[in-house]
Formats: structure tokens, C-alpha cells, sequence
């Protein structure tokens, strides 16, 4: 991860498909819209759920 960065390119830096994602952020759902704009800074917990299909 660089210095400074949002949630937006943090899953891009990853590598992770946004489609199905859902983020949280000490322990509060990030609104996808806000994404773009929400600085990710050291120490924050993030946890990224993929929906994942199966039977």
C-alpha cells in the first residue's frame, strides 16, 4: 500500500474485484459511494467481504 490512498485504489492496489465487495472500517460499513474519497490511514482495521456463490 502507498503512503496515502483511499479504499478505492487500495482494492485496486490488491488486486480485488469491487464487484460484490463490501468494506468495513472500524468495524463500520464503508458506503461504496465513498470509496473514492475515504483516506485509509495507518492503524485502521479493514475488512473486505466478496460475496461468494455455491451450492
Amino acid at each position: 500500500m502507498s503512503q496515502e490512498t483511499n479504499l478505492a485504489n487500495l482494492l485496486a492496489e490488491l488486486d480485488i474485484d469491487a464487484l460484490g465487495c463490501a468494506i468495513a472500517v472500524d468495524d463500520q460499513i464503508v458506503p461504496r459511494t465513498e470509496w473514492p474519497t475515504f483516506t485509509v490511514k495507518e492503524n485502521m482495521s479493514i475488512n473486505i467481504f466478496q460475496a461468494i456463490a455455491g451450492g
